[in-house]
């Protein structure tokens, strides 16, 4: 179904109010899911919205919890989660990090207790609209861990451990690069099981590490790592370090940390299992002009348009080019969810009572 934008976040606000999450909090979710799906990612949009729903119900989840910080030296932090949205979480930790980068030129902070928190060029976009650089990642690794198999393995160990970094422009679009660690997020086989598509081969593994396009197998098997056969030690590396940065975050009081819900909420660690969130955000003017920084990034923007395209391209896209087109096109014509995902929603709000709203099919249909 194709539905505005604006009527889905409302929709899903209340849907969360409904579940318990109060107003603002409702509402900065709701945004980033949203917003993830204006952008074109779906794994990280409003088809999360039940799953969130059912560890509410199952108290893996407090939607009331507000984040506390819990050390604060003034250039880095410690902030507890407490289990809440981990989107609403990290967003106070980005607010708090731009606030210090301003004042001492760079901030870092680790945020314990924190369930899933979306798509993560969401709050990177918001350092280079504030002329800030950021980097962000959350990660999750130890035995049973997560979606992914290291390199040479044949159990998972990693959680597909995004990382993003955001850099600010001037005349060209800021860079905003959001990746996994893995050749696909979890989510992205969410979503294929959602439309009943086969992902591209190369990405998942099924029972035994046989490799497989159908995302049904991918319950008894696991994500590859970025490189794949030829490079996943590359991947493995990635995940791994974001996993080791999280854990910073465990160290803060000696009070045992619960693994967050890339693994899954409410999982207290066992020997070799860790997890956390992990930012920085930098404040380019403490390097010389800013300005002249801005004007270099367009520079090299510029330069890599020019490039010739390879055959099977119009040009060549930087980082944050098909996010900002895909805003674009969905602001203008809507937003479309796969027939499961608005059955999915749709249980949910009368379960809980909160009408939906008004949707149309998409042309042809």
């Amino acid at each position: 179904m194709i539905i505005e934008a604006a009527k889905l976040r409302l929709f899903i606000e209340a849907l969360l109010i409904s579940a318990g999450a109060e107003s603002d909090i409702a509402a900065e979710v709701a945004r980033h899911l949203v917003g993830s799906n204006l952008a074109g990612h779906e794994s990280h949009g409003v088809i999360r919205v039940p799953q969130y729903v059912g560890r509410i119900e199952s108290g893996e989840l407090d939607p009331k919890a507000r984040p506390v910080v819990l050390r604060d030296d003034g250039v880095t932090a410690l902030i507890d989660a407490r289990r809440g949205f981990g989107h609403f979480a990290t967003a106070f930790a980005f607010d708090w990090a731009l606030g210090r980068a301003r004042e001492r030129g760079m901030a870092a902070a680790a945020i314990r207790h924190c369930t899933h928190l979306g798509r993560l060029g969401e709050f990177t976009e918001r350092a280079a609209n504030a002329d800030m650089l950021a980097i962000l990642t959350v990660g999750a690794a130890g035995p049973g861990v997560g979606g992914m198999v290291p390199f040479g393995g044949s159990q998972r160990f990693l959680g597909a451990n995004p990382w993003s970094f955001s850099i600010p422009a001037n005349a060209e679009r800021d860079v905003v690069v959001d990746a996994s660690s893995s050749m696909v997020a979890e989510g992205k086989v969410k979503v294929a099981l959602a439309n009943g598509s086969s992902l591209p081969p190369g990405v998942i593994t099924g029972r035994n590490g046989q490799a497989t396009t159908n995302p049904q197998e991918f319950a008894d098997g696991g994500l590859v790592p970025l490189g794949g056969e030829v490079a996943g030690h590359k991947g493995t590396g990635l995940a791994l370090a974001s996993a080791l940065f999280g854990a910073l975050g465990m160290i803060g009081d000696g009070e045992p940390t619960m693994i967050g819900a890339s693994v899954r909420a409410g999982f207290e660690g066992a020997p070799g299992q860790l997890a956390g969130v992990f930012l920085i955000v930098i404040d380019p003017a403490r390097f010389g002009d800013a300005a002249r920084y801005k004007d270099l990034v367009d520079g090299a923007v510029a330069a890599l348009h020019q490039i010739p395209p390879a055959p099977g391209f119009t040009h060549v896209r930087v980082p944050g080019e098909p996010e900002a087109a895909a805003r674009e096109g969905h602001l203008r014509n809507g937003i479309e969810l796969p027939d499961a995902t608005w059955r999915d929603l749709s249980q949910v709000a009368a379960r809980y009572g909160v009408p939906a709203p008004a949707t149309r099919a998409p042309s042809g249909r």
